[in-house]
């Protein structure tokens, strides 16, 4: 079952070193990274979607905003780069969305770099390009060793994997979110959040 993720969580991220990633170096001016294993620096992202689940009534107006502008116009949960997921037993509905993971387990597996990260917006959000992305969806199984659902998806129509771009700095869920569920976190130095800081079972 799928942890739970409050705000003190992203929150305390914004102040873990090196004890959470193992290697956390100064890039840049205030731009932090991690070094992945094959020692690649990614850049933390500056901007990330907070998650507050006990306002959620799972109308599903973000899931149809975000497929309709992502994706020509069409609306379909399948194509949202987020999930309102329902918890059966009690009842409870939850977004569950990009972590914009500080050491992204889809970036480091994608084969022809396909994976980025989005500097002009300034967000240094983790995106696809299309141009490249050849279809393997290595990506969504590299997510699903950490998260359920995984946060990247396939779009079968262009036969490439799509994943959250937070609409290059202005995310369109949090602003049409009718219930005020969603909201955006900045942080000049980069956020420390997503994967290995949380993980989902």
């Amino acid at each position: 079952m799928a942890k739970d993720v409050d705000r003190r969580i992203f929150l305390k991220g914004l102040t873990l070193s090196a004890l959470a990633l193992g290697d956390v170096v100064a890039f840049g001016d205030l731009l932090w990274a991690s070094t992945l294993a094959n020692g690649q620096k990614v850049a933390l992202a500056k901007t990330a979607i907070f998650v507050d689940k006990t306002l959620c009534s799972g109308c599903r107006v973000c899931e149809m905003v975000c497929s309709n502008l992502n994706c020509e116009g069409r609306n379909t949960s399948s194509l949202a780069r987020l999930s309102v997921e329902k918890e059966y037993i009690k009842g409870d509905y939850g977004p569950k969305v990009c972590y914009q993971c500080s050491d992204p387990p889809c970036l480091k597996v994608c084969p022809v770099g396909a994976l980025q990260v989005e500097e002009r917006s300034g967000a240094f959000t983790r995106i696809i390009d299309d141009s490249l992305c050849i279809g393997c969806q290595q990506c969504i199984e590299a997510c699903q060793q950490y998260f359920r659902p995984p946060r990247p998806k396939f779009d079968v129509q262009k036969q490439q994997s799509i994943e959250c771009h937070l609409c290059f700095g202005d995310p369109q869920c949090v602003k049409f979110c009718p219930m005020g569920v969603l909201r955006v976190e900045y942080s000049e130095q980069g956020l420390l959040v997503g994967y290995p800081v949380i993980k989902e079972d």
